[in-house]
């Protein structure tokens, strides 16, 4: 083909205007996508090479500053998993700072994106990711034994989420997790009256989740609730939520808080990834088919069925509180319509120009029409260090030390994984925040879709 186009007689300006035009063309399509070039990163995390995969982010940061958050978020999320807390939040203030610029529409960067592809414009996040940018933050704070620096935290949560639900009517435009995990930060500090608000919210939420999600509300927090409501004199809350979990025993709040309580919280898996698929459709604009590239979220199966959390003699199962699967598709589903409607109308712009070119000069308007199904790429970036579900258990502990130990059960009962946490110490009235990360030995395998 490009033999072809050589022979074909233009101006010395006019070959090199389309020859560099071609050539970053190339250069753009040559470049494994996002998604792709996270494949490596994958492998060592499903191989349990936890600095293998953070020089690897280290030395692939993408695209320069279009790509400088997803970088961010990731190295933090490599770093917490090391359990170096401080770093991983660190990462996570560059990129709430980095959002906060670049939330601002770059005129460059949108015409770019509807002359080219998606992926000129500068990667902020997805709601549900910048929601999640604070929970981790707090996470890191909570168990660096900083509740205040989490309570920040959470009040810059709180201004998102209601900027987030203000005026929207998608599946995902509250995180109930986020609400729950705020309740435990007030009720950790004494803050009664914040904390019932809190899991209130987080119940209402939690309406929406099972709807949309399947995540249905976790009994724990009708416990906390039942707890709040009842010290606050909410009777009629009390009488609600006493029925809507069939809960019929709990302990008083002054009586629980005479006992320490270990919040666990395991992420297992890893994000669902986006993947691109290509497809060609009727071009209305253009009368015409023309080929676009869409993104496609692509799922792995879950293996775990049920987490347990054993503390001496006694045993309770973590409870699904977020599943970012679910979560991940929904919300990339509703952006559907707008995203094809982007690409269709490159497409045309790109098929005009590329006739247009070829009526005065033939091989020019070949050369675009080539450039411009090269240059059509969908937008294959997302947190994919976050994991594919959260689950949250909590126990109460009597003043002491203990060892706690953790299971991870697979659907059939197996056991796929256990930790044990040693020298944990139970306080009166204090909370102790333990996580684990678990990946599958085999992300790769397991597809649904």
């Amino acid at each position: 083909m490009l033999a072809t186009i050589t022979q074909t007689r233009q101006t010395p300006r006019g070959w090199l205007a389309s020859g560099l035009y071609l050539s970053a063309v190339l250069l753009l399509s040559g470049c494994a996508s996002y998604s792709q070039r996270f494949d490596v990163i994958e492998a060592q995390l499903a191989a349990g090479n936890l600095p293998a995969a953070l020089q690897t982010l280290e030395k692939d940061r993408g695209n320069g500053r279009r790509d400088e958050v997803l970088y961010l978020l990731n190295r933090a999320m490599l770093l917490r998993m090391q359990g170096d807390y401080r770093q991983s939040n660190q990462a996570l203030e560059q990129a709430k700072r980095l959002i906060d610029e670049l939330d601002a529409v770059s005129i460059r960067e949108q015409a770019g994106s509807l002359t080219v592809n998606d992926t000129l414009q500068s990667y902020i996040g997805s709601d549900f990711e910048r929601a999640l940018l604070h929970v981790y933050a707090a996470l890191n704070y909570l168990q660096l034994g900083m509740p205040d620096e989490a309570r920040v935290e959470i009040l810059q949560l709180d201004v998102l989420l209601n900027l987030q639900a203000d005026g929207q009517g998608n599946a995902y435009s509250e995180d109930a997790f986020a609400r729950y995990l705020s309740g435990l930060v007030f009720e950790q500090l004494g803050e009664w009256s914040d904390a019932m608000i809190a899991y209130r919210k987080a119940y209402q939420d939690y309406q929406k989740y099972r709807e949309y999600f399947g995540v249905k509300p976790p009994r724990s927090l009708g416990l906390a609730l039942l707890r709040m409501a009842e010290h606050l004199g909410l009777k009629e809350e009390l009488r609600r939520y006493r029925k809507a979990f069939a809960i019929e025993q709990w302990t008083p709040l002054p009586v629980f808080q005479t006992e320490g309580e270990v919040v666990l919280i395991v992420g297992t898996g890893l994000a669902p990834r986006k993947r691109e698929e290509s497809m060609s459709i009727f071009a209305p604009g253009a009368g015409v088919m023309v080929r676009i590239a869409l993104p496609r979220y692509e799922t792995k199966t879950q293996p775990v069925g049920e987490v347990r959390l054993q503390t001496d003699n006694e045993a309770v199962d973590a409870e699904l509180v977020e599943d970012i699967d679910a979560i991940a598709v929904k919300t990339l589903q509703e952006k559907m319509p707008a995203i094809t409607a982007r690409a269709l109308a490159r497409a045309v712009v790109k098929y005009r120009a590329a006739k247009e070119a070829g009526e005065r000069d033939q091989g020019l308007g070949l050369l675009l029409n080539v450039a411009g199904m090269l240059s059509e790429q969908a937008d294959t970036r997302s947190w994919s260090t976050l994991p594919q579900r959260i689950y949250l258990g909590r126990q109460p502990l009597a003043p002491g030390r203990y060892h706690i130990s953790v299971q991870l059960l697979g659907r059939g009962g197996e056991v796929l994984a256990q930790k044990q946490f040693s020298g944990v110490v139970g306080e009166a009235g204090k909370k102790v925040y333990l996580t684990w990360r678990w990946i599958p030995p085999d992300t790769h395998g397991g597809k649904r879709s």
